[in-house]
């Protein structure tokens, strides 16, 4: 029994080394399959590329672009605020209506010295600079102080040179004259004659350039 001892103990710690070597080796190839990445490519998606705009749906440039300014008749002060603020609205807004006009902007206080400046400093926009005032010559405002009876001034500054391209009046006698009838509209666009006689000084602005006045809008 005792000369076997060693052989034996020698048998045994050769099957633990063995035993020990085995289990290394499958713990390093699980291992390896653990950390091992995949090589297949990820497809990117391209992007979409934006619709191109129709030509035919875009906005024609503008031919002509207008500033608008009003200046108040200091020897009529007592002119209604409703008035002023009715002429320049109607005669913008008319203006606008013209597909190739563009107006860039108004201003309801303007002086003559200030439409000239603004029109010199102004490469492309002409000004059209207003006044409005009571027709004095008219009987049923000398003799009553009527002052339904207005006169619609314009005059338009080129750009640059700020030279006057045209000018003229308009009178809202003249709307009554014409046999259109319809009711006082008080309010933030004023009477009915009023914004017809300031429509009509944006017809005539728009015929001097030769272009065609838009279809009547009675307001």
């Amino acid at each position: 029994m005792l000369n076997h001892s060693p052989l034996l103990g020698a048998l045994a710690a050769a099957f633990g080394v063995v035993f020990v070597l085995s289990g290394a080796s499958t713990d390093m190839a699980q291992s390896g399959r653990r950390v091992r990445k995949s090589t297949v490519p990820i497809s990117t998606p391209e992007p979409t590329p934006a619709p191109t705009p129709n030509a035919a749906s875009e906005k024609p440039k503008p031919r002509l672009t207008f500033l608008a300014g009003l200046d108040r008749y200091d020897g009529f002060s007592n002119i209604p605020l409703w008035a002023y603020e009715g002429v320049l609205r109607s005669l913008t807004g008319r203006l606008s209506d013209a597909p190739s006009v563009n107006v860039g902007g108004t201003q309801s206080e303007m002086s003559r010295s200030n439409a000239i400046q603004k029109a010199k400093a102004e490469k492309e926009a002409y000004v059209v600079w207003l006044q409005l005032r009571a027709d004095t010559m008219n009987s049923n405002t000398r003799n009553t102080g009527n002052l339904d009876n207005f006169i619609i001034e314009y005059w338009v500054f080129a750009p640059t040179t700020a030279k006057v391209t045209t000018f003229g009046r308009t009178y809202t006698q003249s709307q009554r004259n014409r046999g259109i009838l319809s009711p006082r509209t008080s309010g933030i666009y004023g009477d009915r004659y009023l914004i017809l006689a300031a429509q009509e000084a944006a017809d005539r602005i728009l015929a001097h350039f030769q272009i065609q006045t838009p279809p009547d809008k009675l307001p």
